[in-house]
């Protein structure tokens, strides 16, 4: 049975090129029909992100998916605490000596750290405008955890089950209550 890839809704054909789903109450181009409730297969997500992805424009970035920009987060977390740390060092360290070579280090560091904190940003704001939660700790079993889930719903099909348990099982729910 041909269905609409949004609702699993039964589509009717409009012409070879289209079908028409009357509860969402539009056209189908007829590559995107499913069969039996199944889901768009949609784009495969990269399970990580890479350094450079950092280098990437506002517009490119926006282009990545929810688990890439997440994982490109706590990518980003990490290098800029890390460059927050190694301003902290150069700082300190021109202080013990007296002299101002290490400023230049310590200056260098900063904008990095900038930048990066700008990068942050940009990120965060990708996710609040996609309405995705942002945890305050990026761990690596919230990612697994969130792959999975998008993952799990991208296989389950759209199909509803009307029909009521068979008298037995219902039987037996309700003598589980009694017992308790």
């Amino acid at each position: 049975m041909k269905t609409c890839p949004y609702c699993g809704t039964k589509v009717s054909g409009v012409d070879q090129q289209q079908y028409y789903c009357e509860f969402c109450v539009m056209n189908i181009p007829a590559h995107m029909v499913q069969v039996n409730g199944e889901r768009l297969k949609g784009r495969s997500i990269r399970e990580f992100a890479l350094e450079s992805d950092l280098e990437k424009t506002t517009p490119e970035l926006m282009l990545l998916s929810n688990f890439e920009l997440l994982y490109l987060l706590k990518l980003a977390r990490k290098l800029r605490s890390d460059m927050y740390n190694n301003m902290t060092i150069f700082r300190k360290a021109g202080e013990e000596v007296g002299n101002s070579d290490y400023k230049s280090y310590e200056d260098q560091t900063g904008e990095e750290y900038e930048k990066l904190t700008r990068k942050l940003f940009v990120i965060e704001n990708i996710l609040f405008e996609r309405e995705v939660d942002v945890p305050s700790r990026m761990t690596e079993s919230f990612l697994a955890k969130y792959k999975e889930n998008v993952l799990y719903k991208k296989r389950r099909p759209m199909i509803i089950n009307r029909q009521r348990k068979d008298s037995k099982n219902a039987a037996n729910s309700a003598s589980s209550f009694k017992r308790a």
